[in-house]
């Protein structure tokens, strides 16, 4: 597609392809009919109700923090924890990487992508950017990823079903307020229409006619390919990212190469009066069998072993296809990788497990 106007034109995400941006009727979205990925979507009032939405979880989110998460008790003795205290426990049993790692994906992350929407759509209500608009959106862009609400919060039922064996478990309010954040996080990110935020600020962009051009990975403008800088967000812009298939063919060696005894060594004891034994995954599935969480067991089996090991098939098997220039069904490869980027993050939940437990 050929266009002299660059601000009227949208590039996939995902295939590059290009189209004309036309007006859709509201709760509509576009697709890229080459590899079905969403282009954008008409959200009618959308920065007025992602703002709701987000004030609604910034409140959520501090009742949840404040409040006790989980109670357990025990021959006459009962202990509150907070979100924060697996984290914490975890730090104390002398793993205090993991309890970062815990802290910044289920507290940290999520705290600074809900302030960071704040800081972004507040003035953009009132028809103007934010001081900063462009560095904060860039870190919103960067952190939300990394905000594994939903994980955690499997990662909490579990920890609650598997504990009733051994005292009686109960949610306190800290729990109900997550659970009320993460729908209202889910929500706002659904409202959130990056078109309708961009549209505040006015940009001069390079004419092109006729020639190659680049789509900024933060923002999504499409530039003429000589840019490098992104006018409207000031993100480097890049065609492709260097290095990326050697990137990843380690880093997914690495994986495959740690699975095996992630799977095979135990990954924590439950004690109860001094007597206990440790728990693979495996085995954690197998005793959720066994207590009659077939339902419960079955997510965590899918979570642990069966997600991580299709995660490191497919991306061995996506690799060699881009390496050797396999022209094969791009669309249906696009759509093995685009699943698993949505799944890859629910490997998390035994890592959040490990930590609520510790946390109690």
């Amino acid at each position: 597609m050929n266009h002299n106007q660059t601000e009227q034109l949208v590039a996939c995400p995902e295939c590059d392809r290009l189209y004309r941006w036309l007006d859709i009727p509201p709760d509509a979205k576009a697709s890229c009919s080459r590899c079905r990925v969403e282009l954008y979507r008409h959200v009618p009032d959308s920065l007025t109700r992602s703002l709701a939405w987000y004030v609604t979880a910034f409140m959520f989110l501090c009742i949840a923090n404040l409040m006790p998460f989980l109670s357990m008790s025990a021959v006459g003795l009962e202990r509150r924890n907070l979100m924060m205290s697996g984290a914490l426990a975890l730090a104390e049993f002398g793993m205090p990487e993991l309890g970062v790692l815990v802290f910044c994906t289920s507290i940290g992350f999520p705290l600074l992508t809900i302030a960071g929407m704040l800081w972004l759509l507040i003035p953009a209500c009132f028809g103007r950017l934010a001081w900063g608009a462009e560095f904060c959106y860039r870190w919103v862009h960067h952190l939300s990823p990394w905000s594994l609400l939903g994980v955690f919060m499997l990662g909490t039922l579990i920890a609650f079903v598997k504990l009733q064996d051994l005292a009686a478990v109960s949610p306190g309010p800290g729990l109900f307020a997550f659970a009320g954040m993460l729908l209202a996080y889910t929500a706002g990110r659904a409202a959130f229409s990056p078109e309708v935020f961009w549209s505040l600020k006015k940009v001069s962009r390079r004419r092109s006619v006729g020639g190659p051009h680049i789509r900024c990975h933060i923002c999504g403008l499409v530039l003429a390919h000589g840019d490098h800088h992104c006018p409207r967000c000031e993100s480097r812009v890049h065609h492709r990212e260097q290095g990326s298939l050697e990137k990843t063919a380690a880093l997914t060696l690495a994986a495959a190469i740690m699975f095996i005894p992630a799977n095979l060594f135990p990954i924590m004891m439950v004690s109860k009066l001094g007597q206990g034994h440790p728990d693979t995954i495996l085995s954690g599935v197998i005793s959720l069998m066994q207590g009659g969480m077939f339902g419960l067991a079955l997510i965590v089996l899918f979570a642990s072993i069966i997600v991580p090991l299709l995660k490191l098939v497919v991306l061995t098997f996506l690799i060699y296809t881009v390496h050797k220039g396999v022209r094969w069904r791009p669309r249906d490869r696009t759509l093995l990788y685009r699943l698993t980027e949505v799944v890859g993050a629910w490997s998390m939940v035994d890592i959040f497990l490990v930590g609520l437990l510790s946390g109690l």
